[in-house]
């Protein structure tokens, strides 16, 4: 039985040899494939980084591998050191590649980055003078472990100094990963659990060489071993989904500057109303700098009260010099685990917007009202002078006049029919084609008999009447007007929805009249003759359809085409 328990225990002896050895080797040789498969991204944030941090654990694999061959005192002491000056530096290259690579840069320029970079430099220097001081270490022999070349020293209050900066480096680090993993949502997610998590392996191992725990510790550091799945957890998220290249900074550089460069003005407050932060453009409306405006009331900041749990409000606010109108615009801001942390404020400037329709408005009523009735006024006068004299020439100037007025009465009415149809907002409904396109065309034609309309049985549609119906009377009213017979309305479904095809033989549309819609408004020398084209456009626009015109010596074509139901 004792011969047996003895060979079973060499036989573990000389297998945990071989895993110690070798596995510290591969964990070493992985580490340098890993690097070169990932240095064509050196440029990219973070990854110059995690290239230092890669050098330093091949080092440290590498020169305790070789050291566990070395029994010489000398040779052994000085592989010794050199992983002891590998090690924070493996920690604090780390910690830089988290900062990269999760959008922290600047951070790696600041005094908040060189501190750790400081205190790498002094442990690493506190390590190679231990000899004057004895601070890290004490009594240093080399002891045989299984046939392996092990250490024997104590663990002075000096090396639990440099490992536990070694070790807030690496949290630290993680805790930056994980806190992409939490606020960026899937994209991110596997590679950064797979990198934050292969960092705590070793660095649990580290720890309990450190205190002395565990087989054959602290004579054998198993710390380069358990890099193996430190590299293997590497090699899946850098070389297997591709980490460099979808970074989670871009992201949170994207969310910053949508706020900080975004032209428009945009408020952070906190559920008290306080400001938090906010933009270059609403300093301008706040009439202070951020840091000036930093836990301020917005309401008082502005003169004004905001309600953020409103839904959209247009205030009335100083801003340059002058009172504009801002439409607001709350929406709730909440942590990643739910609760309601305060709000972001969108405002617009639509001082411009209010002013125009203003104006329009009023030019509208006059349009409407004022100018209808005394061109009404004008037409019975020009009828009654008209009346009362022989001359012909004369009468037939007076009958110009007259027909002039009654085409201005008619665009009033045109206009008043636009605001009425597409400048308020209606209510679709599924329409039934037969009877609103008969009904179109009797509007538009006094004879029933002038239009042949083809409409097939039971066919719908989802659309405003009111605005189908006046473009349909448009379309046919401009047929009549304008065209010869035959005039037809030919309704049909089709892949895209449904076609209303409306044709003539007339002369056709002139290039003139179509140039402003193709380009989508009017100049001084391209413009229309008139409001029926345009009321066409704007009704198909209204109704999420399409309009097409065909014209040539054989007339023209108008294509309509609309959502089907």
């Amino acid at each position: 039985m004792q011969s047996y328990t003895t060979v079973r225990a060499d036989s573990q002896a000389v297998i945990g040899r071989w895993v110690v050895l070798v596995g510290s080797f591969a964990a070493g040789f992985g580490t340098v494939y890993l690097f070169a498969r990932l240095w064509p991204y050196r440029e990219r944030p973070g990854a110059r980084w995690f290239l230092a941090s890669m050098v330093a654990q091949t080092t440290w694999c590498l020169s305790y591998a070789v050291a566990l061959l070395v029994f010489d005192p000398t040779l052994r002491l000085a592989l010794e050191l050199l992983t002891l000056v590998a090690m924070p530096w493996t920690a604090v290259c780390y910690l830089g590649f988290a900062l990269g690579y999760t959008g922290r840069t600047a951070v790696l320029s600041t005094w908040l980055y060189r501190v750790p970079l400081a205190l790498t430099v002094g442990s690493n220097l506190l390590v190679l003078s231990n000899g004057a001081h004895g601070l890290v270490y004490r009594g240093f022999d080399v002891v045989s472990v299984a046939g392996l070349a092990g250490t024997e020293y104590t663990h002075e209050p000096g090396l639990f100094v440099v490992l536990a900066f070694a070790t807030l480096w690496v949290v630290l680090g993680v805790f930056l990963l994980f806190d992409t993993v939490l606020s960026y949502g899937p994209l991110f997610r596997r590679e950064a659990l797979a990198v934050g998590t292969s960092a705590t392996i070793p660095g649990i191992t580290l720890l309990l060489w450190l205190f002395g725990f565990g087989p054959a510790m602290p004579a054998l550091n198993l710390t380069p071993l358990f890099f193996l799945p430190h590299v293997a957890l590497d090699v899946y998220a850098f070389v297997g989904n591709d980490m460099f290249e979808f970074l989670p900074g871009t992201r949170r550089a994207g969310e910053q500057a949508a706020i900080r460069d975004l032209g428009t003005p945009v408020v952070i407050v906190d559920t008290e109303g306080r400001v938090v932060t906010l933009n270059a453009a609403a300093e301008s409306l706040v009439d202070a700098d951020e840091r000036a405006a930093l836990t301020q009331s917005l309401s008082s900041l502005l003169d004004t009260e905001i309600d953020p749990d409103a839904d959209e409000q247009r205030l009335s606010i100083a801003a340059g010099g002058e009172r504009r109108q801002y439409d607001v615009t709350p929406a709730r801001l909440t942590d990643p685990g739910g609760d309601h942390v305060g709000y972001t404020l969108v405002f617009q400037d639509v001082t411009e917007a209010v002013r125009r329709e203003q104006r329009l408005t009023v030019m509208n009523r006059v349009l409407r009202h004022n100018l209808r009735n005394d061109l009404t006024v004008v037409k019975g006068y020009v009828e009654a002078a008209s009346d009362r004299i022989d001359d012909p020439e004369t009468e037939s100037m007076l009958s110009t006049a007259a027909t002039t007025a009654d085409d201005l009465v008619a665009t009033g009415a045109t206009v008043r029919d636009i605001e009425t149809a597409i400048g308020t907002d209606g209510e679709r409904t599924t329409v039934d084609l037969d009877t609103l396109v008969r009904s179109a065309v009797d509007d538009a034609s006094a004879d029933a008999d002038a239009v042949a309309v083809s409409v097939p049985e039971g066919l719908t549609v989802a659309a405003e009447p009111d605005v189908l119906a006046l473009i349909l009377a448009e379309i046919v009213e401009n047929a009549l007007a304008h065209g010869d017979d035959p005039v037809s309305v030919a309704v049909d479904r089709t892949a895209e929805g449904v076609e209303v095809v409306v044709a003539d033989a007339g002369p056709g549309i002139p290039d003139h009249e179509l140039s402003p819609l193709r380009s989508g408004t009017e100049t001084d020398l391209d413009h229309g003759s008139g409001l029926g084209l345009w009321v066409v456009q704007w009704g198909v626009d209204r109704l999420g359809g399409t309009v097409a015109f065909d014209t040539g010596d054989d007339g023209t074509t108008v294509s309509l085409t609309l959502p089907a139901t």
